[in-house]
């Protein structure tokens, strides 16, 4: 018998694709897998691959939605946009999996920058929609407790290419570089980076 207690709020992964090519599917296969058991008790196997068909020309964001079932597929045309200042929001917010309801991290969203990073009780975490990371040290340092467990995050972990430790405002006086991360727009490391502190 099943002790799950379902989730009523659909998730949604988001895929890049590029001239019909969907990079890095087994990461988001994996965190569909673990997020339908985990939320709604589904032990079926649904193969993401066999339902998507993006576009054979240009770059696409694929957005999934699904709760149990797949729910919708959609393929956005990619437009990044440039991140350059980043506010701080002092939160505790449990957003461990990708909900379609954003409304938690959306709230603390501010005019006077580009996004926010989160942290809590100190420590960082993501922004609104990118993991992080610090070069210390020449090592890259990624948050230990991210709000999300990332796709990209998760390759670059797995790869070596990133050490997953706990930060904080401290280890971001010390970093000699600063990156964002995600499916989109993979590891990108942010020059000039401006802070808006409170």
């Amino acid at each position: 018998m099943s002790c799950v207690i379902k989730s009523t709020s659909p998730c949604f992964e988001t895929l890049k694709a590029v001239d019909g090519e969907i990079f890095h599917l087994a990461f988001h296969q994996a965190r569909f897998d673990q997020t339908r058991q985990a939320l709604y008790g589904s032990m079926s196997k649904i193969v993401l691959s066999e339902h998507l068909a993006p576009p054979k020309e240009g770059i696409y964001r694929v957005r999934v939605e699904y709760a149990e079932a797949l729910q919708k597929i959609e393929y956005i045309p990619c437009a990044l946009h440039t991140l350059q200042t980043f506010a701080f929001v002092e939160t505790e917010i449990d957003y461990a999996y990708k909900y379609c309801n954003r409304e938690a991290l959306n709230v603390h969203l501010q005019g006077n920058s580009d996004d926010v990073i989160f942290t809590c009780k100190g420590k960082l975490q993501d922004t609104s929609i990118a993991n992080i990371a610090l070069l210390i040290d020449g090592e890259w340092k990624t948050p230990l407790h991210p709000l999300l467990k990332g796709t990209t995050r998760e390759r670059l972990l797995k790869s070596g290419a990133l050490k997953a430790e706990v930060l904080d405002m401290k280890s971001l006086q010390k970093a000699q570089k600063f990156a964002i991360m995600n499916a989109l727009i993979g590891f990108k490391i942010i020059d000039n980076v401006l802070w808006i502190k409170e």
